[in-house]
C-alpha cells in the first residue's frame, strides 16, 4: 500500500518551528460539504457523540462506497480534524478511489460549524508530557493538553464500533491519519494501540515538547503496523532533529516506518497534501 511514497523517503526529520508556520488557521465558518451535496460514488451519514465528561462534543461523518465491498471487507480510514478534512473532499478523489479499491472514510470532527475546535483538539490530540507526575498541561494560547489517552478510549470504544456497525469492514486494513497535533496523536496511538494497521502522521508538532515520542518508538518492541511520517519543509528551514540513528534502529527492529518529505510545503499546506496522498494510499 505504501509504494506510493517510495520515491519520497528521506532520512532527516524536519520539525517545523517557525512562528509563522503555527499561526492561527483560517477560522471562518465552513460552507456545505460533499456530505451535504451528495456523491455519485459514496453515501454519507453522520452522528454526534460527547466525551465522558460532556466537555467536548463531536460530529462524525461516515462515507461508504457505493461499490460493493471485496470479499474480505472494505478498508477503512479514520481522519482527525474531520470538519476540515471533509470540507477539502470533492467528487474527483472519490471517483478515483471508487475506480480502485475504495475505503470507508470516517471524518472524526467536532460539533461546530468551524473548521477546527482549537481548544478541544489541543486536549484530545496531545499526549501527556513525558513525566508521570504531569497529566494535563498548558500549551500555547492558554490551551490545556494531555488528553490523548481519554480521546483514544472514546475512539476505540465508541467511535469505531458506531462507525463500523453493519458494515463489511476488514479490520486488518484500518488506518488512521492526523495532522499537526493530530500527527502527535497518530504517533502516540501507534505506541499504545493495536486497532490500526496503517498510521499516517502528517507534520507532527514534535517541537512542542514531544520529541520523546521518537525515542519511545525506538524503544518499543516490533510492531506489525506500518507508520508513515509525512513532513514538509521550506527553503529557509534546516533540520532540527536528525533521525538517522533512530531510523537505523527502527530498521533493525523490523518496524515498517517510512519518512516522507514534501519539499517546499509549509506546515499548513501539509494538511491537504498529506490527506490527498493518504486517500490514494488506502485505495491502492
Amino acid at each position: 500500500m505504501l509504494g506510493l511514497f517510495k520515491k519520497s523517503v528521506v532520512i532527516a526529520l524536519f520539525v517545523l518551528s517557525s512562528p509563522s508556520v503555527f499561526s492561527r488557521p483560517n477560522m471562518a465558518p465552513l460552507g456545505p460539504s460533499i456530505a451535504d451535496s451528495g456523491s455519485h460514488y459514496y453515501r454519507f451519514r453522520s452522528y454526534q457523540i460527547a466525551s465522558v465528561d460532556k466537555q467536548r462534543h463531536y460530529k462524525v461523518w461516515v462515507a461508504v462506497p457505493k461499490k460493493s465491498a471485496p470479499q474480505q471487507g472494505y478498508p477503512i480510514l479514520y481522519m482527525l480534524d474531520g470538519n476540515s478534512s471533509l470540507n477539502r473532499l470533492g467528487e474527483s478523489p472519490l471517483q478515483a478511489m471508487s475506480e480502485k479499491h475504495p475505503a470507508v472514510l470516517v471524518f472524526v470532527g467536532y460539533d461546530t460549524p468551524l473548521p477546527f475546535d482549537l481548544a478541544a483538539r489541543a486536549f484530545d490530540y496531545t499526549p501527556p508530557l513525558n513525566d508521570p507526575q504531569t497529566q494535563n498541561h498548558m500549551l500555547g494560547r492558554g490551551r490545556v493538553g494531555g488528553g490523548s489517552s481519554i480521546f483514544r478510549s472514546l475512539l476505540e470504544k465508541e467511535i469505531i464500533p458506531l462507525s463500523e456497525a453493519s458494515l463489511p469492514i476488514n479490520p486488518a486494513q484500518r488506518s488512521l491519519w492526523g495532522h499537526s497535533y493530530g500527527g502527535l496523536f497518530v504517533l502516540d496511538t501507534y505506541l499504545h494501540s493495536h486497532q490500526f494497521r496503517h498510521y499516517f502522521a502528517a507534520s507532527p508538532s514534535l517541537d512542542q515538547g514531544y520529541q520523546w515520542l521518537l525515542n519511545d518508538i525506538v524503544g518499543q518492541t516490533a510492531n506489525p503496523a506500518s507508520l508513515t511520517i509525512m513532513l514538509g519543509q521550506t527553503s529557509n528551514r534546516s533540520p532540527t532533529i536528525d533521525i538517522r540513528q533512530q531510523k537505523a534502529k527502527w530498521a533493525q527492529q523490523r518496524l515498517a516506518i517510512s519518512i516522507v518529505n514534501y519539499p517546499g510545503l509549509s506546515h499548513g499546506a501539509m494538511f491537504g497534501a498529506s490527506l490527498q496522498d493518504t486517500l490514494k494510499a488506502v485505495s491502492q
